[in-house]
């Protein structure tokens, strides 16, 4: 009877263990994957970590030298990768590139006379640039620098054509499409030619040559889109005893500004901005000035002043002239505004 009842516990203990060694089994198992998958991990960041660093070393910049002589030097580039072009310029001027070859370059080039700076620039098969710049000073230097051309567009929309050198200029040449070109002679021993002239209306090819005192040759060919002035026309009648004016512009007259005698006169053009606007005036016995200043919507501006001399009533003698008028673009447009007749002066 003992024995029976003594079993079942000796049994339960039996069990109990198994069941222990089970756990501790599995939390071993997961223990040493726990440690795989950590080194697994470490190992591949180390090594992409690695990989960064091998690839950043081999990223080596060119070794770039000069060695002057006389009136040339001599650019020196080695690399420890093939060499795609190598880049150089004087100063401000445009940059000229020779074609790599392996992994060594050499070449000789003449040294503009006074001082300057030569710029450097080495590119390799992968991509990766190299600069390098050197000061240079040559008394027996020769004149390779090909004079620079600016092109501007002014407040009052003309074009301002400037060409320089460091030396001196000999001339400029400019002309539109295929029209005769105009040429200008720099002023002996000057370094700069600048000239404004009109944009022509629509869009034209403006070609621009300057040479210097060496016959280096600048050529620059660009298209430009010309605005059009307003157009005045100042008419006298039949009698003598009044002018008949009248202004167009083929996208809208902005305003008109008149003056006669001295006094200012409203022109009222209303706000649909007419494409042309007229308006007449009687002249005073004796002289007569009149001034008209019309703006287009564009922003271009056209000024007519001109006088005019009236005779007395008995002789009915009367001569127009213009003065000056400053319409310097006949295409241009402007605007114009008509002066109230209680505010005129005849």
């Amino acid at each position: 009877m003992n024995q029976i009842l003594d079993y079942a516990p000796n049994n339960k203990s039996n069990h109990s263990g198994g069941s222990d060694k089970i756990v501790r089994i599995f939390a071993i198992i997961l223990i040493i994957f726990a440690i795989v998958l950590i080194g697994v991990v470490g190992y591949g960041m180390f090594k992409h970590e690695n990989d960064i660093n091998q690839e950043a070393g081999q990223m080596t910049n060119a070794n770039i030298s000069v060695e002057v002589k006389e009136t040339q030097v001599t650019i020196s580039v080695t690399h420890d990768k093939n060499i795609q072009k190598l880049i150089y310029s004087w100063n401000t001027s445009s940059e000229r590139t020779i074609k790599g070859s392996g992994k060594y370059m050499e070449e000789t080039i003449d040294i503009p006379a006074g001082d300057n700076t030569l710029h450097i620039k080495v590119i390799d098969e992968s991509g990766v640039e190299t600069t390098h710049d050197e000061e240079i000073s040559s008394e027996q230097g020769v004149d390779i620098i090909n004079p620079v051309i600016e092109l501007k567009v002014t407040e009052e929309k003309k074009l301002k054509i400037t060409a320089t050198d460091e030396t001196g200029l000999d001339f400029m040449t400019y002309r539109w499409n295929e029209e005769q070109e105009e040429t200008i002679y720099a002023e002996e021993g000057s370094k700069e030619i600048t000239t404004e002239i009109e944009i022509l209306k629509g869009e034209n090819d403006l070609t621009i040559v300057a040479v210097d005192g060496s016959s280096n040759t600048t050529k620059e060919t660009k298209s430009f889109t010309g605005l059009t002035k307003p157009e005045i026309k100042v008419t006298l009648s039949a009698d003598g005893s009044s002018i008949d004016i009248s202004a167009t512009h083929e996208n809208g007259i902005e305003s008109v500004s008149f003056n006669f005698n001295n006094k200012d006169y409203n022109v009222d053009i209303g706000n649909d901005k007419p494409t042309s606007i007229q308006f007449p005036q009687k002249l005073e016995v004796g002289y007569n000035r009149i001034i008209v200043k019309v703006k287009s919507v564009e922003g271009t501006e056209t000024t007519f002043d001109g006088e005019c001399n009236y005779g007395d009533a008995s002789s009915a003698n009367t001569t127009a002239t213009s003065s000056q008028n400053t319409t310097e673009n006949e295409n241009q447009t402007a605007t114009n505004q008509q002066p109230n007749e209680g505010e005129s002066s005849t």
